[in-house]
């Protein structure tokens, strides 16, 4: 949307960034050479946990089962030590003489993990890995709680994924000062997007900014942003490594003339009758053979993408780059030149991943400031709904409704959420965004627009930035260090992207928000505005207050339609999502009964939980000896992720 960084002036640092903007867009000084990087492999000779040591309680008379561990091999394959413990940790154990295994069979109570090692056949090298600690207890069995999460087999929508913007505006500190090396470094593109990483998110959303592509790489354009923008093909291939969604957006129509306002800025809110900033109708055609050839260039440059849109905010009319749409023109764009974009050989696109036929970028309509139903008329258009494939939107000021008529209709158009940011109003203020209590604002957001909205991507501003989900060393961060909202985020995208959402509920429990998952009528939503102020401090906070909320998924093959989602067979993972953000509720905790959907039977748990003093640590999840429910513990303001491996009966 604009260039939100916490401290900005509208009126004079949207006249700095225009003006830095034009400028580096006629003159500056030549970039360094784009310098390829040297990928590893994907997850080269990484052991990774399919399936990890299960906790278990056991009554005195009972034979205690072998505890076991799966790993995806590569190379020759992986070797096992198994680790006795002191407590529920999975580092700093007492190795077990002899078992090298698989599995092992603990011949009593404790504590116990695996340390899988895999070496990579290309370079040698040896990596190794723990899996999360097991719990065995022997003449207790676990009371059933008051509370249940029951996930149920009702399908909604499938979630892909979720991530974030890279740079695209002007950054700098608390002083105004910027560096080069707070923008985005191939190192944070592997925090953040590595699958088998602390965060795993999948979708990378790109500035398509209004100069040639040589000039963003070289620097002639946006000077300030370098060296990080040489390296922007490399970004884009290194998401494509890992199997993500690149998706660019326009701000601005790439020639001032195009536009009736004579301008690449939009009007400042000094709209005019007429289309004071919106695309002249005789340039729509050559705006389409621009989306089709910029998406070609970079195909061609070996960097595809997945998905261009035809604008970022067709609804918003500021005094930086803008360019306004009306729901009648993008409905007239797209039924008489989409074909121009959508039938091009120009993507990233593959099939069995939302991308239709091999090769090709899929067409994504303007994202309006804060109303899906502004992509009604197209969608009403059978002409312009044949190109209309990805249905986005933004959730400023309104977080939005569920759906439109139109977008039920067949056949269904996923919906991507794509942009938000929110932090701090005052600059003064701006250090608590990267604290813990501060997570709750993005957390609520993030469960409404999947559970309520039933969207399948959650797209986050700049994912690099104090208020974000990296650090990049202003107020206090650390650059390229995980920020408790990364952390927030990543439960969401290591357990519930590429599954399909279905419908859980909890019961027996006071703080319970919306027995469909969602939140209940009447919730008050964010204020309007350019940002959205955070809450006073620690408390009830944002959006209804403090509570439990919880989300579940079964994964299965990625459908590239709505309709298609039922057909894909079900593979063997359910996983779970619960959160209590009560910051005002200290150590209070809440014993819950996870009930698994029916008919899945589930040989294997385990969980991640993370709170003001851990993040991502192993959680202790007691799978029931049937394997068709497991007990969890989940304290006030805390996030736990969780995921069954079994068989479907």
């Amino acid at each position: 949307m604009k260039s939100r960084n916490g401290f900005f002036l509208a009126g004079i640092m949207g006249a700095l960034l225009t003006a830095a903007l034009l400028a580096g867009c006629l003159s500056g000084p030549g970039g360094a050479a784009r310098e390829a990087a040297a990928f590893e492999p994907f997850a080269a000779g990484a052991p990774f946990f399919l399936a990890h040591p299960t906790s278990a309680d056991y009554g005195a008379a009972e034979e205690i089962r072998p505890l076991a561990a799966r790993v995806r091999e590569r190379g020759d394959g992986a070797s096992f030590q198994w680790f006795s413990a002191g407590s529920f940790t999975n580092v700093g154990g007492t190795p077990i003489p002899g078992a090298t295994g698989s599995s092992f069979a603990p011949d009593g109570p404790g504590y116990f993990y695996v340390v899988a090692t895999g070496a990579d056949p290309a370079s040698g090298r040896v990596l190794s890995r723990a899996s999360h600690p097991a719990r065995i207890r022997v003449g207790a069995r676990a009371a059933r709680p008051p509370a249940t999460l029951a996930i149920t087999g009702n399908q909604r929508q499938y979630i892909r994924g979720f991530g974030g913007m890279g740079n695209a505006f002007w950054i700098g500190d608390e002083h105004g000062q910027t560096r080069p090396e707070m923008y985005m470094q191939m190192r944070d593109i592997e925090t953040m997007f590595d699958p088998e990483g602390q965060l795993a998110f999948n979708v990378f959303r790109i500035h398509l900014f209004p100069a040639p592509i040589e000039d963003v790489l070289t620097g002639r354009y946006a000077p300030f942003m370098m060296p990080s923008n040489s390296h922007l093909l490399d970004f884009i291939n290194r998401v494509n490594d890992f199997g993500g969604y690149v998706v660019a957006a326009p701000w601005t129509a790439p020639f001032p003339h195009w536009k009736h306002n004579n301008s690449l800025t939009g009007s400042g809110f000094r709209y005019r009758a007429g289309g004071y900033s919106h695309l002249r109708r005789e340039y729509y055609r050559a705006y389409a053979e621009y989306l089709r050839d910029w998406a070609q260039e970079m195909a061609d440059r070996g960097a595809p993408i997945h998905a261009v849109s035809i604008q970022n905010e067709p609804t918003y009319d500021p005094d930086y780059y803008a360019m306004l749409w009306t729901a009648e023109q993008q409905r007239e764009f797209m039924a008489e030149y989409g074909h121009i974009i959508t039938a091009a050989n120009n993507g990233a696109g593959v099939p069995g991943r939302g991308g239709g036929r091999a090769g090709r970028v899929r067409l994504m309509g303007g994202s309006p400031h804060n109303n899906v139903h502004w992509n009604n008329a197209a969608l009403n258009d059978p002409r312009a709904r044949e190109h209309l494939e990805i249905v986005a939107y933004h959730t400023y000021g309104d977080w939005g409704t569920r759906s439109a008529p139109a977008l039920d209709a067949h056949p269904r158009r996923e919906t991507w959420m794509m942009e938000k940011n929110v932090n701090s109003a005052s600059i003064g203020q701006h250090e608590r965004d990267a604290t813990w209590d501060m997570v709750w604002i993005v957390m609520n957001e993030i469960h409404h627009v999947i559970a309520h909205n039933e969207s399948s991507v959650y797209t986050w501003w700049y994912l690099k930035r104090f208020y974000s989900m990296v650090g990049e060393g202003a107020f206090g961060t650390a650059n390229g260090a995980i920020l408790p909202r990364g952390y927030g985020m990543g439960h969401f995208s290591r357990f519930l992207s590429d599954t399909v959402r279905v419908e859980a509920s909890i019961r027996g429990h006071p703080n319970a928000i919306g027995g469909a998952g969602h939140l209940p009528p009447g919730t008050p939503q964010p204020a309007p505005g350019l940002f959205v102020g955070s809450p006073s401090g620690p408390g009830p906070g944002f959006a209804g207050g403090g509570g439990i909320r919880a989300l579940a998924g079964i994964r299965t093959a990625s459908p590239e339609t709505w309709q298609e989602m039922e057909l894909k067979e079900r593979e063997d993972m359910v996983s779970a999502l619960l959160f209590d953000s009560r910051t005002m509720a200290p150590r209070q905790s809440s014993d819950m009964r996870v009930e698994l959907p029916p008919g899945f039977v589930a040989t294997s748990a385990y969980g991640i939980i993370s709170d003001a003093n851990r993040r991502h640590a192993p959680a202790l999840v007691v799978l029931a000896q049937d394997g068709t429910s497991a007990f969890v513990n989940l304290p006030s303001n805390s996030m736990l992720s969780l995921r069954f491996r079994g068989e479907w009966k």
